[in-house]
């Protein structure tokens, strides 16, 4: 089943996103917003999570029907580096979630992903939902590798939400075209790329943003 993409609609993502496509914004300043933000999108990509049904006991002495979520059963899998800047977001609502890193490079000459890092557990029937993390959906191939090492464990792609802070139609289509179940949440898509496959007009490289020192407004 072919999935449409989810689109964050809400104020405060708008203003985290002004943030981060600032060229003035510090390493620091962009570490928070990218924060608030991954916290925001946490509560839209876990929306359709499957809950626990119980009864507790108010203080009034009354029962009442709760839902909870099982949080160990869900994965978090960020890919290096720049999806680290949504884990702790996602942690501070899903602190019993697991985490599992994936590592891809991008062949800046020919826009190759390859992978050099896949720490995502063999257990499939451990986890009820993955949540791929990486703020940035350009040509979709890092997203589609990542997705190619989740499910080459025995993960259904439909099992997969796809978690950005900005992507473009050019990686969307590619993830729905290879991967039509997965399910792809974003705060913005922004109009494309330009000549070097970086996002347009973006916020400038996430990764390098999140952890070198300065002002890097160069961007992916």
């Amino acid at each position: 089943m072919l999935r449409e993409p989810v689109i964050l609609r809400h104020p405060l993502a708008e203003s985290c996103l002004r943030v981060l496509r600032s060229r003035e914004t510090k390493s620091s300043e962009f570490r928070r917003a990218l924060f608030r933000l991954g916290v925001l999108l946490a509560v839209k990509a876990a929306e359709g999570l499957n809950v626990v049904r119980e009864t507790v006991i108010t203080p009034l002495g009354v029962r009442a029907l709760s839902c909870s979520v099982v949080e160990e059963r869900l994965l978090l899998v960020p890919i290096l580096r720049a999806g680290l800047g949504f884990v702790e977001a996602f942690l501070t609502l899903l602190p019993g979630a697991g985490v599992a890193h994936i590592g891809i490079a991008r062949d800046e000459d020919t826009l190759k992903a390859r992978s050099y890092l896949d720490a995502v557990p063999a257990a499939p029937d451990d986890f009820d939902h993955v949540f791929l993390l990486d703020p940035m959906l350009a040509t979709g191939n890092s997203s589609v590798l990542a997705l190619e090492m989740i499910t080459a464990k025995g993960y259904r792609e439909e099992q997969v939400t796809l978690v950005c802070a900005l992507a473009v139609e050019q990686g969307i289509n590619r993830v729905r075209k290879e991967f039509p179940g997965t399910q792809i949440v974003a705060a913005s898509v922004d109009p494309g790329l330009n000549e070097r496959a970086f996002i347009v007009p973006g916020l400038g490289d996430a990764g390098d943003r999140l952890f070198q020192a300065g002002n890097n407004v160069s961007g992916k």
